[in-house]
């Protein structure tokens, strides 16, 4: 995990784990992943790693929640239709904000 604090405007970035059952998919991912801590580091941004299943479950009570049941939480929670990975990417956000994770 990185840096604990927030920052006066409220940035934090939250990064979910990668997770795949194929090797084709770990390939793409995990360099995704070292981009993204790269680029935190690089800028101070404190950064976070989110497992999906503790996301899923912020989000809508169940760890293994679906892509719709995401979006469905994300309509009643924010009045807005999302698309799936808007969804997902506001959910993360919202862990980290709703959470210790940036707490000292």
């Amino acid at each position: 995990m990185g840096s604990a604090r927030v920052f006066e405007d409220g940035t934090i970035v939250c990064i979910e784990e990668p997770f795949s059952g194929q090797f084709s998919s770990v390939k793409a991912l995990f360099p995704m992943l070292g981009a993204a801590v790269l680029t935190c580091e690089r800028l101070a941004l404190p950064w976070s790693m989110l497992h999906l299943s503790k996301l899923k479950k912020h989000a809508t009570g169940k760890g293994n929640a679906k892509k719709p049941e995401m979006q469905a939480a994300a309509k009643a929670r924010w009045g807005k239709d999302l698309g799936e990975d808007e969804a997902d990417a506001a959910w993360a956000g919202a862990y980290g904000l709703d959470s210790d994770l940036f707490r000292p």
